[in-house]
């Protein structure tokens, strides 16, 4: 179950970038989750997760991005994981925003579409985001609930938490994903350092490493 959860992770988790007149490296997401902010037209961002996940998003509209997802080329047939993936802000209502987003794998015939909210400022946000995820089958599908919160202590430090869980394991053993980190940021670098906690775990596990490292192309 719990691979079956970090499989619809790697459908969904596009990252996206803010548009903010102070935007820092970083900003476009929390640890996995997306955010509802957009980064300035032609602008674009480039993330690599872990060394193996590597992802590329382009702003063809203030509002609008696109993106292209993939494992690192380790071996030939690593272009079965390409996945292309869009976001449309929808609602900037004050300190409140809104955004669609949706992505698509061919070789897997899958494919997400889900909707994120994100209120407050960028350097003290909360975000909720809900996604319908589906692979080859509708009997794959699930739903995947997200929350997550940021702040930050000092000009170029974040603190960031998250929680995931996915429909299909509710009631279960598994209780979802708990994550939290730091982000060290920079006007066009972002490093991050977390930890993530299988909620629910009985076994030795106490935190699975995450390390990613993003350049904003501006």
């Amino acid at each position: 179950m719990k691979t079956k959860i970090f499989q619809c992770f790697i459908i969904i988790f596009l990252p996206m970038v803010i548009y903010s007149q102070k935007y820092l490296a970083g900003d476009n997401e929390l640890l996995l989750m997306p955010t509802a902010y957009t980064m300035p037209v032609n602008n674009s961002y480039f993330s690599d997760y872990e060394l193996f996940l590597l992802n590329y998003s382009y702003a063809v509209s203030s509002s609008t991005h696109i993106s292209i997802f993939s494992l690192f080329p380790v071996t030939t047939s690593f272009y079965e994981s390409l996945t292309f993936g869009i976001k449309q802000k929808i609602i900037t209502y004050g300190s409140i925003q809104s955004a669609l987003y949706g992505s698509y794998t061919p070789k897997l015939t899958g494919y997400s579409i889900g909707d994120v909210v994100s209120i407050g400022q960028p350097s003290k946000s909360f975000h909720v985001s809900l996604a319908y995820v589906k692979y080859r089958t509708e009997s794959d599908a699930d739903w995947i609930y997200m929350l997550g919160f940021r702040i930050d202590p000092s000009e170029k430090t974040s603190l960031l938490i998250e929680y995931e869980n996915a429909n299909s394991l509710i009631g279960g053993d598994f209780k979802g994903l708990l994550s939290f980190g730091i982000r060290i940021h920079s006007r066009n670098m972002s490093w991050e350092i977390a930890g993530i906690r299988p909620i629910g775990s009985r076994g030795s596990l106490l935190l699975i490493p995450l390390l990613k490292v993003g350049y904003y192309f501006n």
